[in-house]
């Protein structure tokens, strides 16, 4: 069965986590992007909780002089590649020329056709970037008897995911055919004290909830968008499921009674050159749009990051943080010549952000910054 896992609020640590030391590293320090990784039941029963990932790789940092730029996570099943916090690590570590670090090996993917591209892509024989995993501590992904070894790892690793789902599918399948519920019940129902002849709860349905339920098909009927929708059952009272109501418990419910489906993108023809990719973000945040518009706008336009199907926020800021500057001189020459083919001060602040210049407080330019160029540069600038 496929899990379902909450949408996390964020890709990386609190930055008060990040290295107190970090900033007075010497240039030759090697730098280290970490990452650490758990889902729901690996952190109640086995111990390997984020908090405590995070602290055995600032551990490891601090005792070996490395430079720990940042760790990034995520809650999330190690069968998939295609998670937030990895590829924002992964961005990151490219951006930056750091190594990778995580403490286990499965914490970065327990899956081989994963380690096969990762391999391939950044850490194998023929590629640039290294990795740390502390169960492998000593094994060199550069030479052939390195790469075998982690194969053989991510064999292992995946073997038990899969015979882990194989005994819980063929557990379910066992109960389902009993007639017994099994794990989180719909919206709609829920489980009661009464036992049934096995000692299991009995799963009764909940009239109220019913009743919402008819009344997000009436409103969905009406026209209503999900957040539309959302607000007004917040608004009547409805009894949310869980804690409170959220456009995604709508979205849900909506699937379930087959009125929704979720868009599934195109990803045939995606461009993945970084230098246009580039380009593009530069011209979006002249615009003045946030790094999560931004990330729309490239992923609907299929202007894809190194790896992955979609942007996110902390990918986007990431990218352009790293390829962006602070140049006066540059910025003062530009703005002058811009001025002088009577350009307003406006449209030389947006031709500014797209060469990739920020002001010295960072962001975007704006006409005041521009003006005041104008003037260190001796040329009065007028409103445009």
């Amino acid at each position: 069965m496929k899990r379902a896992f909450k949408r996390q609020k964020a890709l990386h640590i609190d930055p008060k986590a990040r290295l107190a030391y970090s900033v007075s590293m010497g240039e030759s320090a090697q730098k280290v992007i970490g990452y650490i990784r758990v889902s729901t039941d690996e952190q109640a029963t086995e111990g390997i909780s984020l908090d405590v990932q995070k602290d055995r790789i600032i551990h490891y940092c601090q005792q070996f002089g490395l430079n720990l730029l940042d760790i990034y996570q995520d809650e999330w099943t190690g069968k998939e590649l295609g998670r937030p916090g990895l590829q924002a690590a992964l961005t990151r570590m490219v951006q930056t020329d750091a190594m990778l670090m995580s403490v286990s090996l499965c914490r970065i993917s327990r899956s081989v056709g994963d380690w096969s591209y990762l391999l391939a892509t950044y850490f194998g024989r023929l590629a640039k970037f290294k990795f740390l995993a502390f169960d492998v501590a000593g094994v060199d992904a550069k030479t052939a008897a390195g790469e075998t070894l982690i194969y053989f790892r991510a064999v292992m690793a995946q073997g038990e995911v899969s015979q882990t789902s194989e005994r819980t599918l063929h557990a379910m399948r066992a109960l389902k055919a009993k007639g017994v519920a099994c794990g989180a019940l719909p919206y709609g129902k829920e489980y009661c004290d009464r036992l049934d002849a096995e000692g299991r709860r009995i799963v009764v349905e909940n009239p109220a909830k019913l009743a919402t339920i008819s009344r997000v098909r009436e409103l969905h009927s009406q026209g209503k968008g999900i957040k539309t929708i959302s607000d007004i059952l917040v608004a009547e009272g409805r009894p949310p499921p869980k804690s409170a109501w959220s456009t995604e418990a709508v979205r849900r419910i909506l699937t379930r009674e087959g009125l929704y489906s979720r868009k599934h993108w195109d990803r045939t023809g995606a461009v993945r050159d970084q230098d246009q990719v580039m380009k593009r973000i530069a011209e979006l945040r002249a615009m003045n749009l946030s790094y999560k518009e931004i990330g729309k706008r490239l992923t609907a336009e299929k202007l894809m990051p190194d790896v992955g199907s979609m942007w996110h926020h902390q990918t986007v800021k990431d990218r352009w943080e790293s390829a962006s500057t602070y140049n006066q001189d540059k910025a003062i020459e530009l703005a002058v010549g811009f001025r002088r083919a009577n350009y307003p001060l406006r449209k030389i602040a947006e031709e500014l952000t797209v060469r990739g210049l920020t002001p010295k407080r960072g962001g975007t330019w704006h006409p005041n910054q521009v003006r005041e160029l104008l003037l260190l540069a001796q040329i009065p600038g007028r409103a445009g």
